[in-house]
């Protein structure tokens, strides 16, 4: 493996002592705060959780090397993390792992089959509830991902048939996202249907 980057020069503060031992050391090269901006991200298509995020922008004179990092929520270890490079100015996303206070689940409320064919078509109709529930003590911000299938054939048409709230978000592979604000204590569910069509004599695969 092979990686390579700018030059990057540290200057220590003051005179260190370092045994001449030909073990490595470690010495402290700056200590400074980023205020980060809290949030949490769902994908319950994946797993049932929310998991907390903080964004931060370097907004120090120094360029964070790659390498493993350790977090802490206040004087609590809860993991590491792999940096990436981060010039100064430069964002940064640090996942800092489940928080169970912030309740997700996903259920498939409807599967029907229109008995109606359309020609020599058949027509499949879907319909999720996803449940969020903020059990913090204060507003948490949510992202939430999901997904409808992705039609890899032109006899196979899929249609988001509707959405409760509309998602902030929808790109080309039907990925959908949300933007939600739960005030403490609030629950919320959202709401979508989609249909599948496809000629009666072919089959599907991935679909439950």
């Amino acid at each position: 493996v092979e990686a390579s980057g700018a030059a990057v020069t540290y200057r220590v503060p003051g005179a260190v002592a370092i045994p001449a031992d030909g073990a490595p050391h470690k010495v402290a090269v700056a200590r400074f705060e980023l205020t980060p901006e809290l949030d949490y991200v769902a994908a319950p298509k994946l797993v049932e959780a929310a998991y907390r995020r903080a964004s931060l922008t370097n907004d120090s004179p120094y360029t964070l090397l790659p390498g493993p990092a350790n977090l802490f929520a206040g004087e609590e270890f809860i993991g590491t993390t792999q940096l990436e490079l981060v010039a100064p100015q430069g964002e940064v996303e640090l996942y800092l792992g489940a928080d169970d206070r912030v309740k997700v689940e996903r259920e498939l409320k409807r599967r029907e089959v229109d008995k109606r064919l359309i020609g020599d078509r058949r027509r499949l109709r879907y319909g999720y509830e996803i449940a969020l529930e903020n059990r913090l003590p204060a507003e948490a911000q949510i992202t939430l991902h999901d997904q409808i299938p992705v039609s890899r054939h032109e006899d196979i048409k899929v249609k988001l048939e509707s959405a409760d709230p509309q998602p902030t978000e929808r790109t080309e592979l039907n990925l959908l996202d949300w933007e939600l604000t739960l005030a403490p204590g609030e629950r919320r569910v959202v709401r979508f249907d989609f249909t599948v069509e496809h000629p009666r004599d072919m089959g599907l695969l991935g679909l439950p």
